[in-house]
């Protein structure tokens, strides 16, 4: 059962709430009872698409104009469940992705956003078993993804959208090719997969049969398996084993410029386990290890000279593990662990001396930022700063403007649980917990998106978590009325024209302040009493 606000606390926050609706609103609450569970939200001719359940008809395919009354179910594809939907992907004017109607298995659809329009494209595998079709990549209007028909394994498809034109690309003739990790590099797409002779290597494909060749056997005597593919410097990068074991090779498209680029690792027999290249700033980042120093923050400038630890975060050979790596307002940010700080949010230019942690926002254990994502000129993320489990963050780059945006606003009821961002019309949807409303779509407008001034923590109080005396420090403001309630509404002190209030009386636990200053702005702060 979902949350239901009834308190007399929480009632009282509505000419709050009336006044910030305009930034974060739900878009529609598709189950009253429970979570809807929605899920990969994809943009196509003119709307989102997703994966939702409202109660009655199991996880089912919903679309929206981005308005509560156009946010609706497109099809009951399974009407005895869930229809398991996945891969949503856009191709052309439609939609392709991969369902269970409980007749056929889990198989290929197509939807051009009507229910007479959401039909099987095709039986793959056909009779009641799967083909499972995954790992859909749009290219060149055609959607490339892996399916098996029960002949010749899993292997390589392609679809133009319509049913003669849904292809098998059979790269390993006697069993499985496993294709993945579809990246597109000046007209191709580049991918693993394995033809049964030379093991997991390097392929290219044009969406042809034709133009569908081995790159390079970059390990002949065993897998390579290419991966983590990154654009940079017109050249492909990826992560390959040979060898010298897990480390970088880069390609112009051609088996002879295929190369080994740079052994990092050359100590330990695993290699340096490269991963998450971003690109910043003409620079590309990327986490790896060495035996000295563990596993931490890379950088390169396409040179092996120029290929440069960062900085060794976590000193010596323990691991700070950058993780997240996200292009922001010409900088890195990620989550790391200095050893000190635990897993916090940290940014970097690409010097030793421009590496730093932007905010430890949780001082006794991990915030653990995650789910960054760049958004009208802020960084949202999650993070976890002991309160109220994993949050709503935002961040301009500074300690100070690294904040829960929304906290002041709302009071006591926290935005949490937000995976699954997408940008539409100008607004960022996403899934969480919020409002008494449990995980649903939310939608952050853009009269909130970037922080300025007034934004940032316009109300602090201080020490918290507290003993005793509790400071009030307004932004161009005096406070004229401070009152604590308890976090079932109840009040329990109040002062005025105070700029500080001694809660020492108080019980231990977690209260909320609603703060009131001398120019009739309201704020809530949380306090803990300790």
């Amino acid at each position: 059962m979902k949350k239901i606000i009834t308190s007399v606390f929480l009632l009282s926050l509505s000419y709050t709430y009336a006044q910030t609706y305009d930034r974060v609103t739900l878009l529609k609450d598709i189950n009253p009872m429970g979570p809807s569970t929605t899920n990969q939200p994809t943009v196509a001719n003119g709307r989102f698409y997703f994966r939702a359940d409202d109660g009655a008809h199991g996880d089912e395919l919903w679309a929206s104009d981005g308005t509560e009354d156009g946010t609706v179910l497109v099809k009951d594809i399974n009407p005895n469940g869930g229809s398991e939907i996945t891969n949503l992907t856009a191709l052309g004017n439609s939609l392709v992705f991969s369902a269970y109607d409980g007749t056929t298995g889990i198989e290929l659809w197509i939807t051009d956003g009507t229910e007479e329009g959401t039909v099987l494209l095709k039986d793959i595998l056909e009779g009641e078993e799967n083909s499972v079709p995954l790992n859909f990549f749009g290219f060149d209007n055609k959607v490339l993804f892996e399916a098996n028909d029960g002949v010749n394994g899993s292997e390589l498809w392609v679809t133009d959208g319509t049913e003669a034109g849904t292809i098998l690309i059979d790269i390993n003739p006697n069993g499985d090719s496993y294709p993945y990790g579809f990246t597109e590099y000046n007209g191709r797409v580049y991918f693993q997969a394995t033809d049964g002779v030379n093991g997991t290597e390097l392929w290219a494909t044009d969406g042809t049969v034709a133009g569908t060749v081995l790159v390079k056997d970059v390990y002949a005597t065993g897998d390579s398996s290419p991966r983590s593919f990154k654009v940079y410097n017109n050249l492909l990068y990826f992560r390959a084993d040979d060898d010298r074991a897990d480390e970088i090779w880069v390609t112009d498209g051609t088996t002879e410029g295929t190369v080994f680029f740079v052994e990092i690792n050359t100590a330990e027999a695993d290699g340096s386990s490269v991963n998450e290249f971003t690109e910043v700033d003409g620079k590309l980042f990327f986490r790896a290890r060495n035996a000295d120093a563990g596993s931490e923050l890379w950088v390169t400038d396409g040179t092996v000279e120029g290929t440069v630890m960062v900085k060794d975060i976590n000193p010596g050979a323990g691991d700070s593990f950058p993780g997240g790596l996200t292009a922001y307002n010409g900088k890195v940010y990620f989550q790391a662990a200095d050893g000190n700080n635990d897993i916090e949010l940290w940014s970097s230019d690409g010097t030793e001396e421009g590496t730093q942690v932007v905010k430890n926002i949780r001082e006794t254990n991990s915030s653990t930022p995650s789910d960054l994502f760049v958004y009208n000129d802020a960084l949202y993320f999650v993070a976890n700063d002991g309160t109220n489990g994993r949050e709503f963050w935002v961040t301009d780059g500074t300690e100070e403007g690294t904040v829960k945006p929304l906290q002041q606003a709302y009071g006591p009821d926290p935005l949490y649980y937000i995976p699954n961002y997408t940008v539409f019309n100008g607004e960022l949807f996403f899934k969480a917990t919020f409002n008494g409303v449990d995980q649903e779509i939310f939608k952050l407008t853009s009269s909130t998106a970037g922080l300025n001034k007034s934004q940032k923590q316009a109300a602090v109080v201080y020490p918290n978590p507290s003993t005793g005396l509790v400071n009030v420090k307004l932004t161009d403001a005096m406070a004229q009325d401070v009152t604590v309630f308890t976090l079932t509404g109840k009040k329990v002190m109040q002062v005025k024209n105070q700029q500080a209030v001694n809660i020492s009386t108080l019980s231990k636990g977690v209260y909320f302040m609603k703060i009131t200053d001398d120019k009739n702005n309201v704020f809530y702060n949380k306090v803990v009493k300790e």
